[in-house]
């Protein structure tokens, strides 16, 4: 596996946000695509933070990134992004604050709305658009 790096988690992010959204245009597997693009946002913020780590600090902080239930948050990940002196424009917070994402999306069965599905998407797009501007 290639280094883990905030370019990698860009990287990932990337990946995992075009699959969700390939998903929803082409099978119209509305739980799914939000599923998937929920690890869009989080690898997205794993990039920021990892960027401003510090390199002596940022083993352990990958560490730290890569276990535990805590690190698929948002709101956590917000916040470990907050303690490096960035956070997500208020407008993000807003948008992303609307919808529900957690690992536990997982176990679901049925579908979602498809408009809000969309919605998701469209600001997990904007999220990693967002983060790729501000990582080196």
């Amino acid at each position: 596996m290639e280094s883990l790096t905030a370019r990698y988690f860009l990287k990932v992010a990337l990946q995992r946000l075009t699959g969700a959204e390939e998903i929803m245009d082409k099978l119209r597997l509305t739980l799914e695509a939000h599923y998937i693009g929920g690890y869009a946002v989080e690898c997205s913020l794993k990039a920021l933070i990892l960027s401003l780590t510090p390199s002596a600090e940022r083993e352990g902080m990958i560490r730290q990134l890569t276990r535990g239930a805590i690190n698929h948050d948002t709101e956590h990940l917000r916040g470990l992004l907050k303690g490096r002196g960035l956070d997500l424009p208020l407008e993000l917070v807003k948008r992303m604050r609307r919808f529900d994402w957690t690992t536990d999306l997982r176990y679901g069965i049925g579908r979602r709305d498809t408009g809000e599905t969309r919605a998701f998407l469209n600001t997990a797009r904007a999220i990693f658009d967002w983060a790729e501007q501000q990582t080196p």
